[in-house]
């Protein structure tokens, strides 16, 4: 057996065999899931600080050096090199003990695709570095009338490249005002410029010189007797004034785009304020939570930094009220990575202090505000519940999806910090069960689950169902030698003796292993609440998969099947586009046409359709 002392000499005598490059770190548990992911100037002069007294580690790094199992490394030539393999690392496998952005979820920007001679604008949350998008933002509300606006105003489309290819009449946007049908050559392309150069003034915040751009139009059009077009350019000038009207400038001598970081440090987390200032104007803010990490409060910042602008638009400058050791190595790795100049400031004059005082009062009041209203998590409630060693990080469920042992197909949903992960999302058809056999299916589904180390087992397993299920479930764990907490949540059933009397309905049962009457909790417990949340989610995924399944089998046997041209895809872009075969049997080439398709392939489906026709009657 393998004590603690044993594996801990056993690790410094690997440590000692570690090279003095930079490089990353990744500590491991027992079943193989990382716990921290770090890097350092010198690896094993790092690695050896985690391994000293006891009494000089603080109390978070104490907890994790007795998890450590297992302990690798990769060397890497600089430590620039090293802090992006951290950054991408941890945002692959989000570690217990790193900085975990909790909502990776974006703030929407507007993006002005380039790819296409007439640029298209839409809204997104996603960025993708590329010199043909040029992205504006973000922008923390309101990004529905800054749509509307631009579509009303500057006329720019919002079209998909393949609606733009294959029209051959103007949309109903034209006709309503609000595209210059660039898709009929209604606008030269020298014209349409012109609009996008208008949207990307206004989009910069530069109105003063937007609207003196427009004065000089209308003056134009005036002077030649164009009423009509001195009149749309003077309403265009009074919608930017409406729009504008209440915007401040809070900095007048720097006009780039700034993110001003403010930090308050509350009891083992951080509350953090990020102000969003484009061109002098505040766009708007975001505020997170996230966890002290093991080392100082300025590692803490800078992981947080990181993870923060792997998902958000790197601007011209950062504000921070502090500095901290490495601020110079990762101003080069967000450079490199946005492919511009950038710098993260300390500032020390009047208006940037000013601005950054802002930004740690917003910190400070959201964290005094939430931990007013703070109550226990549905994790710690389930680690009380029952009797965990910790609270759990990860839980994945699984759901079985059948209909009469048709096309079943079960689901494993993972939630992590509480929240759906749907990168972790599997669906699985079985292979050795035939017939309607949950039992069997769930056995087989957790043996393909966790006989592979990667992705590392979660915290907590939950099977939807009974004690037959969880028993399948519990089998296939033992077999491969597993050891992870697991449970079955069954749904409250209503019970009726067919009478007139009141139907009763009976609670949510929680089953766990060696226990015989099941946990009944309320229905306001955190606990339960998480688990139906991870339930219906796996619930909820499991029968969109399997009517996708048997739509996709209909379309397989339906009047499409055999017309050249038409693969697949197309045929589930059709039938979700009009909603059924009837439909797309009655559909015109125009419908069509809107739908997605090419001329070319619009005209395959009718021919087809009309060669069906013509040999059933």
């Amino acid at each position: 057996m393998v004590t603690s002392e044993n594996l801990k000499a056993a690790l410094s005598d690997q440590i000692k065999k570690w090279p003095t490059q930079p490089g990353v770190y990744i500590m491991k548990d027992v079943t193989g899931r990382i716990l921290y992911v770090g890097k350092a100037k010198n690896l094993r002069n790092r690695i050896r600080s985690y391994f000293q007294a006891p009494e000089k580690l603080t109390p978070k790094t104490r907890v994790l050096v007795k998890k450590i199992y297992q302990l690798e490394f990769t060397v890497t030539h600089t430590e620039l090199e090293a802090l992006l393999l951290e950054c991408n690392l941890i945002k692959k496998h989000r570690p217990r003990y790193n900085v975990r952005l909790k909502d990776d979820k974006n703030y929407p920007y507007v993006v002005l695709d380039f790819t296409h001679p007439f640029p298209q604008f839409r809204v997104t949350r996603k960025i993708t570095p590329s010199p043909a998008l040029r992205y504006f933002g973000p922008f923390s509300g309101g990004i529905r009338d800054i749509s509307r606006f631009l579509l009303k105003t500057f006329q720019i489309r919002d079209c998909s490249d393949s609606k733009f290819k294959n029209r051959t009449r103007p949309c109903l946007n034209y006709e309503i005002g609000t595209c210059t049908a660039p898709c009929v050559d209604y606008v030269s392309q020298t014209d349409y410029a012109e609009q996008v150069e208008e949207a990307i003034l206004f989009l910069k915040g530069r109105k003063q010189a937007l609207v003196q751009t427009l004065r000089k139009q209308m003056e134009e059009a005036s002077d030649k007797w164009e009423y009509e077009k001195a009149k749309n350019i003077r309403d265009k000038i009074s919608a930017i004034d409406r729009i504008t009207e209440k915007q401040n400038a809070v900095l007048t001598e720097k006009q780039r785009d700034i993110d001003v970081i403010g930090v308050f440090e509350g009891e083992q987390e951080l509350s953090i304020a990020v102000l969003f200032i484009r061109n002098g104007f505040l766009t708007g803010r975001r505020t997170l939570k996230i966890p002290l990490t093991l080392d100082s409060l300025e590692q803490t910042i800078l992981e947080f930094l990181q993870q923060f602008y792997l998902v958000s638009l790197i601007p011209d400058e950062i504000w921070v009220a502090t500095d901290f050791e490495e601020r110079l190595l990762l101003e080069k790795m967000l450079a490199e990575r946005s492919q511009k100049k950038l710098s993260i400031r300390v500032p020390r004059t009047e208006q940037p202090l000013r601005l950054l005082g802002m930004a740690y009062e917003n910190a400070k009041l959201i964290y005094l505000d939430q931990k007013n209203k703070t109550t226990i998590s549905g994790a710690e409630e389930l680690q009380r519940v029952l009797n965990l060693a910790e609270a759990p990080q990860t839980i994945e469920g699984i759901d079985v999806s059948n209909l009469q042992g048709k096309n079943p197909a079960i689901a494993l949903v993972h939630f992590s910090d509480e929240r759906p992960l749907k990168s972790r999302y599997r669906l699985y058809y079985p292979k050795t069960v035939e017939g309607q056999n949950d039992f069997a299916m769930i056995h087989e589904v957790v043996t393909r689950r966790f006989s592979k180390p990667d992705p590392p087992p979660p915290d907590l397993l939950l099977i939807d169902g009974g004690k037959g299920q969880l028993a399948s479930a519990e089998r296939a764990l033992k077999d491969l030698g597993v050891d992870i907490p697991i449970l079955a949540l069954a749904k409250s059933r209503t019970k009726s003796a067919f009478t007139r009397k009141n139907i009763e309905k009976t609670e949510e049962r929680i089953f766990i292993p060696n226990r015989k009457n099941p946990i009944i909790l309320k229905e306001t417990n955190p606990a339960l609440r998480l688990l139906q949340q991870v339930r219906d989610e796996a619930h909820r995924f499991s029968v969109v998969s399997h009517r996708r399944r048997r739509k996709k089998m209909m379309l397989d046997e339906s009047i499409l099947k055999d017309i050249p041209g038409i693969g697949e895809t197309t045929r589930l872009k059709l039938l979700k586009h009009l909603g059924s075969l009837t439909a797309i049997s009655e559909a015109n080439f125009e419908t069509l046409i809107d739908a997605g398709l090419t001329r070319s392939q619009a005209e395959a489906v009718l021919d087809g359709l009309s060669k069906k026709t013509s040999e059933e009657e």
